[in-house]
C-alpha cells in the first residue's frame, strides 16, 4: 500500500488549531471586560488638601531671594530763576520821508531792454566769429617800415637774340708761325652764347616736377591743431541741448597754396543743422601750408562726444 505525499503547508493552520484559537480570544475578552465594569464601582479614599500640598521627598522648592531696590536719589531743589531786567524802550526814530520814484521813461527803457535782448541773442554767434579766425597766419607776416624796392624781372627770351652774332673766333691771339708740323702755337677760346644759357635754365626748371597729393600725416597734423576750435563750438550747443553726439564726417578739397576751396558734408548724427553749418563754416577758414602737390580731396571725421 503506497502512502501520499502530504500537500499541506507546514504554515497552515487547521481545523483543530482555528478552533482553539477563538476560545482563547473569547476567554480573555470576558475576563478583561469584566474588570473594566468593576474598577470604576469600587470606592476611592479622599486625599486631604494638607496631603496633597505635601511635596514628595524627591522633589525640592526653589525659593528666589527678593532683590533689593536702590533706594531713589534725593531731589534737588530747583533754583529760583533770577528776574531778568526789562530793556528800555528806545525812542522811536523819526521817520524819514521816502523820496518819491521818479517817472520812468518807457520809451527809452524798451529801447535798453531790446539793445541788451539783441546782444545777448547774437553772443554765441559772434563768439564763433572770433573762434573761426586763424590767428595763427597772421602772427607769421612780418611787418616792415621805409621804403622798399620792387623785385625786377628779366625774361630773356630765346628766340630774340638768336640772329645776333655770337662773335665769332677770335684769331688774333693766335701765332702766324706754324713752327713745323706742331700745333703748340694755337689755342683755342669759348664762345659765349645766350642761346645755350636759356637752354640750361629751362632744362634746370624741368627737372623739377609736380609731387602727388598731401600725405594723411600732414593733413592730420593740421587737423589737430585745429580740433580745439571745432569742439568750442560743439561744447558751447552742448550747453543748450546735453543729448548732442555722434559722428561729423565730411569732405575737403585742398588747393597747392594750402586754402580749402570746397567743404561738403557727407553725413552727421548730431542732429542739428545750425551746428551743422557752423562747424562746415569753421572747417572752410583752416590753412593748411603750401607745398608742390596737386589739389588733394580727402574725407575726414570727428567723433563729438559729452564729457
Amino acid at each position: 500500500m503506497v502512502i501520499g505525499p502530504d500537500l499541506i503547508l507546514p504554515w497552515s493552520s487547521t481545523e483543530q488549531e482555528d478552533s482553539r484559537f477563538r476560545k482563547i480570544l473569547w476567554s480573555c475578552l470576558g475576563i478583561l471586560s469584566v474588570f473594566a465594569i468593576a474598577m470604576p464601582l469600587l470606592p476611592v479614599a479622599e486625599i486631604t488638601r494638607e496631603q496633597q500640598e505635601t511635596l514628595p521627598p524627591q522633589l525640592a522648592r526653589v525659593i528666589l531671594e527678593k532683590k533689593e531696590l536702590p533706594k531713589p536719589e534725593p531731589v534737588k531743589p530747583k533754583p529760583k530763576e533770577k528776574k531778568k531786567a526789562k530793556p528800555k524802550e528806545k525812542k522811536p526814530e523819526d521817520v524819514k520821508p521816502k523820496p518819491k520814484p521818479q517817472p520812468v521813461d518807457l520809451v527809452k527803457q524798451a529801447k535798453e531792454t531790446a539793445a541788451v535782448s539783441g546782444l545777448l541773442a547774437f553772443q554765441d554767434d559772434l563768439a564763433d566769429m572770433r573762434d573761426s579766425v586763424d590767428v595763427e597766419s597772421l602772427s607769421k607776416q612780418n611787418l616792415s617800415r621805409g621804403e622798399a624796392e620792387a623785385a625786377k624781372v628779366e625774361r630773356s627770351i630765346i628766340t630774340s637774340k638768336a640772329k645776333s652774332s655770337s662773335g665769332g673766333i677770335k684769331t688774333a691771339a693766335l701765332s702766324q708761325d706754324t713752327g713745323g708740323s706742331a700745333l703748340s702755337g694755337k689755342e683755342t677760346t669759348k664762345v659765349s652764347s645766350p642761346i645755350d644759357q636759356q637752354a640750361k635754365k629751362k632744362g634746370k626748371a624741368a627737372a623739377a616736377p609736380v609731387s602727388g597729393g598731401r600725405s594723411d600725416e600732414s593733413i592730420r597734423r593740421i587737423m589737430d591743431k585745429n580740433k580745439g576750435a571745432i569742439f568750442a563750438i560743439y561744447n558751447r550747443a552742448l550747453r543748450k541741448d546735453p543729448t548732442l553726439e555722434g559722428k561729423y564726417v565730411f569732405e575737403l578739397l585742398i588747393e597747392p597754396d594750402g586754402s580749402v576751396s570746397e567743404a561738403k558734408l557727407i553725413s552727421s548724427e548730431l542732429g542739428d543743422e545750425a551746428l551743422n553749418r557752423k562747424i562746415l563754416s569753421r572747417v572752410k577758414l583752416i590753412r593748411f601750408p603750401a607745398d608742390n602737390v596737386i589739389k588733394t580731396r580727402v574725407n575726414y571725421s570727428f567723433d563729438f562726444l559729452p564729457y
